[in-house]
């Protein structure tokens, strides 16, 4: 005797098929039984599920590209404003009072302590 591995039922050895739960045996997949769709209830409701799972999936990729379009703009925003941050911290300015090369993001002079205009 065998048992079915999705209900535990006890089984006939030359069964392709649970009686309780219809799983096919280990049997019937190696023999290459198909699993019989003459059921149209049963298709029409696998048909119903695919199709709504498909939708499901089309509605997930439309919201994970528009997140990430979203992300990549704010990216982009963020390397643009690094990049300015940097370039004001590498160009330089001169103090009118003392002639002292100082960072443009200075507001006072680091030689005379000048006010920077």
């Amino acid at each position: 005797m065998i048992y079915c591995a999705n209900c535990g039922k006890q089984l006939e050895d030359d069964a392709n098929f649970c009686p309780k739960c219809g799983t096919r045996t280990e049997k019937g997949v190696k023999e290459g039984v198909n699993i019989p769709w003459g059921d149209t209830q049963i298709k029409q409701e696998l048909d119903k599920a695919l199709s709504e799972a498909s939708k499901a999936l089309d509605e997930g990729v439309k919201v994970a590209r528009v997140t990430l379009q979203d992300v990549g703009k704010r990216i982009n925003e963020e390397v643009q404003n690094a990049r300015d941050r940097s370039r004001e911290r590498t160009q330089t300015i001169h103090c009118t009072t003392c002639g002292q090369e100082n960072m443009t993001s200075a507001k006072f002079c680091s030689k005379c302590g000048a006010e920077l205009k």
